[in-house]
C-alpha cells in the first residue's frame, strides 16, 4: 500500500495609575530631548528582563535610548523568528513528533515572550508595523502547532472529529496571519501562510482548494528573495498532484522545486523533491525509472539525515523492485519494515507504522510465491494476520478512515498510489 509524504511524500505588568498614563501618551521626540540618542542603546534582552520583573518605565526608558537603532534590532528578531520556524520542519524528518511538537512549542513561547517588547516599541514610536509583524508570525506558528496536533488525533487515535476541529483552528489562525502580514506587506509571511494553508487542506482532503492556496502563496514566493519558498511550494504542489493522479503536473512542479534546492544545497529537500518524481513515475508507470530515480532520493535521504524520506524510499524501491523482479527488493522491503520498527520509527505516526508492517508482509508474501518460496510465502501470510491483532476488520478499518488517506497519496475513495 503506497504512501505519501507529509508535506510532503509540520505576563503582566503593575504600575501605577500615573505612569501607565504617562507611557500611553509620552511623545517618543520627548524621551530622546533630554539627552542625544545613545549610539549603543541597551540590548534587547535587558531590555526585556526589565518587562518581565514589572518595571515597564525603566524598560521604557532604555528602549528609547536611540528608537532607529532599537527599530534595526527588532526586525533582526523578526527575522530570528522566521530562521527557527523554517528549521522546524527539519525535526520532524529525524527526531519524530514529539520533537517536532516541541520545538514547535519553544518557538512559539519565544514569540509570545518578545511581544510584550514590540507592544512597547509601539507605544514609544507610534509605529505599529513590527508589532503587526511579529504577531502574523505568531499566527502562522499557531497555525503550524494546531496542525502537528490535528496529526496526532489522526495518526495516534484515528480520531478524524478531533482532527477536523484542529486543522479547522489551524486554518483560523493561518487565514489571520496572512491578513495581518497582508496588511504591512509581508511578503515572506505571505508566501509562508499559504503554504501552511495548503498543508492543512490536504489533511481535511480537499485538494482543490490546497491547490489555490498553493497557487497564491506562489504568487508571493515569487516576490520574496532567494529559493527556499518558491521550492517548499513547488514540492507542494508536486506531492498535491501525485495526490490526485496527475504525474505530469506533479514532475513539473517537483523537478522546479529539485533545481532550487539544489542552488541552496539542501540535501534534506532534494531527497524529498526526488521522492516526488520517483512517485510520478511510478503512476506512469515508469518502473525502471523510478527505481533509479528512488536510488536517488535514498542516498540523498541517508546523507543528509532526511530519515522519513529514507524508510518511504526503502519500501518503494521494494515496490519498483517487485514490479522489474529485481531480486534485491525483499531486502529493501525488510530493511523499510526494520526502520520504521527500530528508534527512527517515531518519525511515523502509529497508523502508518502500522500499515508499513502490514503492507511490507504482504509484499514479502508476494514475492515469495513470485519465486516459488511457498514456505516462506506462507510464513509471511501468519505474520501478517499476527500483525493485524484480535480484530479482524481493522486492516479495513484503518484504511477506510480519512486519517489514513494522506499516507496513501490519494483522497480515502480513492485507488492507492505509490508512497511518499
Amino acid at each position: 500500500m503506497p504512501y505519501a509524504l507529509r508535506t510532503s511524500p509540520i505576563v503582566v505588568v503593575i504600575v501605577s495609575f500615573l505612569s501607565w498614563f504617562c507611557l500611553l501618551f509620552v511623545n517618543p521626540s520627548s524621551l530622546t530631548a533630554q539627552a542625544a540618542p545613545s549610539s549603543d542603546p541597551t540590548p534587547l534582552a535587558l531590555v526585556l528582563l526589565r518587562l518581565e520583573r514589572g518595571d515597564r518605565e525603566g524598560a521604557a526608558r532604555l528602549l528609547g535610548e536611540n528608537l532607529p537603532v532599537t527599530k534595526s534590532r527588532l526586525e533582526s528578531v523578526l527575522g530570528e523568528v522566521d530562521r527557527k520556524f523554517d528549521e522546524a520542519g527539519r525535526f520532524g524528518a529525524t527526531a519524530g513528533h514529539d520533537v517536532h511538537q516541541q520545538v514547535l512549542d519553544r518557538v512559539l513561547e519565544d514569540t509570545r515572550r518578545y511581544e510584550k517588547l514590540f507592544a512597547l516599541y509601539r507605544t514609544l514610536s507610534g509605529d505599529e508595523t513590527l508589532y503587526k509583524r511579529l504577531t502574523a508570525r505568531q499566527l502562522r506558528i499557531e497555525g503550524a502547532h494546531y496542525t502537528h496536533a490535528g496529526e496526532h488525533a489522526c495518526g495516534d487515535n484515528l480520531n478524524w472529529e478531533e482532527a477536523q476541529r484542529l486543522y479547522h483552528t489551524a486554518m483560523e489562525r493561518l487565514e489571520a496571519g496572512f491578513a495581518l502580514a497582508k496588511e504591512v506587506n509581508d511578503l515572506r509571511v505571505m508566501a509562508s501562510a499559504k503554504n501552511n494553508m495548503g498543508s492543512t487542506l490536504i489533511r481535511l482532503i480537499e485538494p482543490e482548494k490546497a491547490i489555490e492556496a498553493y497557487n497564491e502563496g506562489m504568487l508571493y514566493a515569487n516576490q520574496v528573495p532567494g529559493e527556499m519558498y518558491k521550492g517548499l511550494v513547488n514540492l507542494n504542489l508536486g506531492n498535491t498532484y501525485v495526490w490526485t493522479r496527475d504525474p505530469d503536473r506533479s514532475l513539473a512542479y517537483s523537478q522546479s522545486a529539485l533545481e532550487g534546492f539544489k542552488k541552496m544545497g539542501r540535501g534534506t529537500w532534494q531527497s524529498n523533491a526526488w521522492m516526488n518524481i520517483a512517485n510520478a513515475q511510478l503512476l506512469q508507470q515508469k518502473f525502471a525509472s523510478a527505481w533509479e530515480t528512488m536510488r536517488v532520493a535514498l542516498d540523498l535521504a541517508t546523507q543528509s539525515g532526511e530519515d522519513r524520506v529514507r524508510g518511504r524510499a526503502l519500501l518503494n524501491l521494494g515496490m519498483a523492485g517487485l514490479q522489474l523482479k529485481k531480486p534485491e527488493a525483499a531486502a529493501y522491503i525488510l530493511e523499510a519494515m526494520e526502520w520504521y520498527k527500530g528508534v527512527t520509527g517515531k518519525i511515523y505516526t502509529p497508523i502508518e507504522r502500522e500499515a508499513i508492517l502490514q503492507d511490507g508482509y504482504r509484499l514479502l508474501s508476494q514475492l515469495a510465491r513470485a519465486t516459488g518460496d511457498e514456505a516462506a510465502a506462507a510464513k509471511y501470510d501468519k505474520l501478517f494476520f499476527e500483525s493485524i491483532g484480535p480484530d479482524p476488520d481493522r486492516y479495513g478499518k484503518l484504511r477506510a478512515s480519512p486519517c489514513f488517506a494522506i499516507y496513501t497519496a490519494r483522497p480515502a475513495a480513492s485507488q492507492p498510489l505509490a508512497p511518499q
